[in-house]
């Protein structure tokens, strides 16, 4: 093993030597530069994704299926009432079903593509994503609450067209986006103006009931953002109905039991069409589309960083070659093989040295983009782990070359022209 400590003074020298050959060493340098560049990025998305999967979701997908409930008729073809009507008879019949705990709709289950994202005001403008539930959701969810209360019956009071106040539950991300320390039980947030905010949506008051610990409804690899949730009942014409129904199975319910609830759902409403699914599988289609966003780039990265080690191999042999004579002398003249070791390996270290300072440089920037929302912490590990594999990358390529350097004799290499 070579013994850097008693080497200071062949570093400095070593680091002079590149110094004084930087504009023959220019390109190696960009090559470097450029490879620390993709190791950052891939050692970002790696460590990003899995410090973001071991935190907990908020909710539990196990033993709950999703029912996508739509109605064949347009909504002009039958009155609002009936529609409702027909949705409270598919909870009722969905509830009777031995093998169902609970059920609740939901206007985008956890997993899913769509998203609804709206500004909302206090102080400043802030995104958060809403999800229109029914009273049961939490119970289907196991959400944790950590402030207030779910919604319950007693909330009907908000209900209707004319009430200026609309109740609303939040994640402990939101709650503290919106009100920092302070509690928000009974605080009030409203709408952003702008484009699509009428005047009535303005003068209308989000009502916090209760937060919840977290909500991560994309999936694990999902970062926690602002989340709200608002209520609906189902026979209140004024106010939105989902088409998604998620249904709380009982621990142990064969996947068989699909076929006779659709059978009861189509009994139930035969106006409308399902699709059933699991939160489980629609979990492992989120994580596949993610995979495959993922692995192109990775590919990519991946043969970049092998491309740029198969030539720094090259790089450093030809140069070995190309100073035989030099190496030679320097065995002549007592060097030991492990001082050609570290002579050449040391070398592209320096070199390597140089390129991870300017890569520093630009990835510095980084956190000035304006969609950049990975935490510093992550940030700073995928530094530290891109500067110590560019070392070890460089270190590896420089064996071979370094040890054919070591093997070389005086009285060989001095016949070098």
């Amino acid at each position: 093993m070579l013994d850097f400590s008693k080497n200071s003074s062949q570093i400095a020298q070593l680091f002079k030597l590149v110094w004084n050959r930087k504009r023959s060493n220019a390109l190696m340098v960009a090559e470097l530069v450029a490879a620390f560049i993709v190791l950052f990025f891939v050692c970002l998305a790696v460590i990003h994704f899995a410090i973001t999967y071991r935190l907990p979701l908020g909710y539990e997908y196990e033993n709950v299926w999703n029912i996508q409930a739509y109605r064949k008729q347009s909504p002009e073809s039958e009155s609002t009432t009936i529609t409702r009507q027909s949705a409270q008879r598919l909870v009722s019949v969905l509830r009777e079903l031995p093998s169902v705990e609970s059920v609740s709709f939901v206007s985008a289950p956890p997993f899913g593509t769509s998203h609804w994202v709206t500004d909302f005001n206090r102080g400043k403008e802030y995104r958060t994503e809403q999800c229109t539930v029914t009273d049961e959701f939490a119970k289907t969810m196991n959400l944790t609450l950590t402030q207030g209360r779910w919604f319950n019956a007693s909330d009907d009071a908000y209900n209707g067209t004319t009430s200026s106040v609309k109740v609303i539950v939040l994640n402990e991300v939101a709650a503290a986006t919106f009100f920092g320390k302070e509690n928000p039980i009974g605080r009030d947030i409203t709408f952003l103006p702008g484009p699509g905010i009428s005047k009535d949506l303005e003068r209308k008051r989000h009502r916090v009931i209760g937060v919840i610990s977290s909500f991560r409804k994309g999936s694990e690899y999902e970062q926690a953002g602002n989340f709200m949730f608002q209520r609906t009942n189902i026979l209140d014409t004024t106010s939105y109905l989902p088409s998604q129904i998620l249904v709380k199975m009982k621990p142990g319910t064969a996947a068989s039991y699909e076929e006779e609830m659709l059978k009861k759902l189509e009994q139930t409403a035969p106006n409308w069409s399902f699709q059933i699914t699991t939160l489980a599988a629609d979990r492992q289609k989120a994580h596949k589309m993610l995979y495959f966003a993922l692995i192109p780039g990775l590919t990519i990265a991946a043969f970049l960083l092998i491309t740029v080690g198969l030539g720094l191999v090259g790089v450093v042999w030809q140069s070995v070659t190309r100073r035989m004579r030099e190496l030679g002398v320097r065995r002549a003249f007592g060097a030991t093989q492990q001082d050609i070791y570290f002579f050449v390996i040391g070398e592209l270290i320096a070199l390597t040295t140089f390129a991870v300072v300017f890569g520093l440089f630009l990835v510095a920037q980084v956190p000035l983009i304006p969609f950049y929302a990975v935490p510093t912490a992550t940030y700073a590990l995928s530094i530290g782990a891109a500067v110590v594999g560019m070392y070890i990358l460089t270190t590896l390529c420089a064996l071979y070359p370094s040890r054919l350097a070591g093997t070389v004799q005086p009285s060989d290499a001095l016949r070098y022209e």
